[in-house]
């Protein structure tokens, strides 16, 4: 996509797996990271890779306190780009004090915030005991929005995506694959029922039900799990029942950044869920 002089708003995955999640949202005043999954080192090596600046780095907006969102390795790191923030919902603060992090790094955030020139969107999603939460990402009328580790799918959470012109989505597991994986049964449960992730196939539904409202420009998928999970799998899956959308469909790994994105300008789509 082309880059736009004015009100710029670029974003990358960085990476995204169960070993670490990380996307880069560069605004007008510089660059937010959504999680810190990786190591500060590897942060920096993969931004640098997207052409962005480790040093515009401005704040750290954390989803949720899963250790694949926030990398131990930034306890002995605070500063190391340059100082940013870390922007943490307040039910989630108590939790990463406990971790470690110095408390005068952690800024706590309930409703909307801006960032860099960036507007944060949240809303709350059933991940877990805490839960995480889903951000609608935007300047001016450019808009994308985030969401990994949803617990499951729900009208709203398609209503508060819904309007977005790039949508980052976790398709976290294949239910076969997941049942045949030899874990254990609470852990199957707990991924599968309800407070865990999304399925492929209900990242697909979520996808399309956006897409239906405003169509999107990118669909980009997050925290495919190593174990349970296939991009050729999710390739089919998408090429037979979506086929509409498999031609915008990126699929985030592990190892290496996803291609930049630009989220087009468009005419703002009112959400019921705005924090």
């Amino acid at each position: 996509m082309p880059r736009t002089a004015e009100q710029p708003l670029r974003l990358a995955v960085l990476g995204s797996g169960s070993s670490g999640n990380c996307v880069a949202v560069e605004g007008p005043d510089g660059i937010v990271l959504v999680d810190i999954g990786f190591s500060p080192r590897e942060t920096r090596r993969r931004m640098e890779l997207c052409g962005m600046a480790p040093a515009s780095v401005r704040a750290v907006v954390l989803t949720h306190p899963d250790t694949d969102h926030l990398n131990s390795g930034w306890k002995k790191a605070v500063g190391g780009l340059t100082g940013p923030r870390l922007l943490v919902r307040a039910r989630h603060a108590e939790t990463v004090r406990g971790m470690g992090y110095d408390h005068t790094w952690i800024e706590e955030f309930d409703g909307a915030f801006d960032s860099a020139g960036i507007r944060f969107d949240p809303c709350i999603m059933p991940h877990d005991s805490l839960g995480s939460t889903a951000f609608r990402i935007s300047v001016g009328n450019r808009c994308a929005a985030h969401a990994t580790d949803c617990g499951r799918a729900s009208p709203k959470l398609v209503e508060f995506l819904a309007g977005a012109d790039v949508l980052l989505l976790e398709s976290n597991y294949d239910p076969a694959m997941q049942r045949a994986s030899g874990r254990s049964p609470y852990l199957i449960d707990r991924i599968m029922g309800g407070r865990g992730h999304l399925s492929n196939a209900e990242a697909l539904d979520v996808a399309r039900a956006v897409d239906r409202v405003q169509p999107l420009s990118a669909l980009v998928l997050l925290h495919l799990s190593r174990q349970c999970n296939c991009p050729r799998l999710v390739e089919g899956l998408y090429a037979e029942r979506a086929p509409e959308l498999h031609a915008r469909l990126h699929i985030s790994g592990q190892h290496a950044p996803t291609a930049t994105l630009e989220p087009a300008e468009r005419l703002h789509h009112a959400t019921l869920f705005g924090g």
